[in-house]
């Protein structure tokens, strides 16, 4: 193991430890005992539907690794499952939600190589994100369909994820379909400061920078049916964890349907992505919720109930992570 890997992982495990507690410190600790014994067993359910959602995560970057060669038989899918359940804990609290990335990409060159680590955990990315877009976009005519009376200033909202949506997914596309490597180092060349630094690094690593970009548009230039499998399977992972919010309300003996909770978990991610820079998004996660339930005439109590058990459960999951950090998988 590299030095700078192994300070990774100890930097990382130092950090998530202690912005863990503080995080359950905010949260308070008799807040997080009082919906525990609100939601009793049915938070193993909750919990345990993120099994799956990681999983599936895993599974969607398993496929990209193991385009135009076998190198997914490099990486055992419970790697990239541990390294997935690492990451996002790492995302949740890293300014941004950019750390996990730089991690999965450590973790997988002694397998891969630098360049197919890096270029297979950019193209998990932009199907992570495309997934988002295409999950907002369905959920529209959902709640057109839900919802009887719809305010004007509603329907603008709605046009408005429509539109973005479409140029969102178009534009993931052309990541797709070309690479955004050099695209995003051609516009690094334009900055103040740094820009010199960024046009000398492009003419010393151009064919580094093209071969980058051609492993991330191999798989959708050259392999559509694995293309799309990738795709839809994070696309399910959307879906899997909106059964969390069934789970959390069935113990309030409130009656909710499943599509309900898809509008309540894509409006909750829609706004929770909309304000990405508040740190670890404290009060963002819990306003975004109250406000989806009270779209729908569900008492908006409900909401801050549903994120308050999100936020437990994401501390639950944020501890796993960071353990996973110290564990250390061998080559296969």
């Amino acid at each position: 193991m590299s030095n700078n890997l192994k300070k990774f992982r100890d930097y990382f495990f130092i950090i998530g430890v202690a912005i863990l507690f503080f995080m359950a410190y905010k949260l308070g600790f008799t807040t997080i005992m009082d919906n525990l014994s609100q939601t009793g067993w049915w938070f193993l359910a909750i919990l345990s539907i993120w099994i799956l959602v990681y999983y599936t995560n895993a599974l969607s970057l398993s496929i990209i690794i193991g385009v135009g060669n076998n190198e997914q038989k490099k990486v055992s899918n419970w790697h990239l499952f541990k390294l997935t359940i690492s990451a996002y804990a790492i995302n949740y609290i890293t300014p941004l939600g950019i750390g996990g990335e730089p991690y999965k990409v450590l973790e997988l060159r002694s397998n891969l190589g630098t360049h197919k680590a890096t270029s297979s955990v950019l193209l998990y990315i932009m199907m992570h994100y495309v997934s988002h877009f295409i999950f907002w976009f369905l959920s529209v005519p959902l709640f057109l369909t839900i919802v009887p009376v719809i305010p004007a200033s509603i329907k603008i909202i709605l046009w408005a994820i429509i539109i973005g949506s479409v140029i969102l997914i178009y534009s993931g596309f052309t990541v797709y379909k070309k690479g955004i490597i050099g695209k995003a180092i051609k516009l690094g060349c334009k900055l103040p400061f740094v820009g010199r630094r960024i046009r000398i690094y492009k003419v010393r690593n151009q064919e580094r920078i093209e071969e980058m970009d051609f492993l991330i548009g191999d798989l959708y230039n050259n392999n559509k049916k694995k293309f799309f499998l990738s795709l839809g399977v994070e696309l399910l992972s959307r879906y899997i964890s909106c059964l969390e919010v069934y789970f959390m309300i069935m113990p309030m003996s409130f009656e909710i349907s499943f599509i309900q909770c898809i509008l309540i978990v894509s409006f909750a991610t829609l706004v929770a992505n909309i304000f990405f820079f508040a740190p670890m998004q404290m009060g963002v996660r819990e306003g975004g919720f109250a406000l989806a339930v009270s779209f729908l005439s569900i008492p908006a109590g409900l909401g801050v109930y549903i994120g308050l058990c999100t936020r437990i459960r994401e501390l639950f999951w944020i501890l796993i992570g960071i353990g996973l950090t110290k564990l250390k998988f061998a080559p296969k």
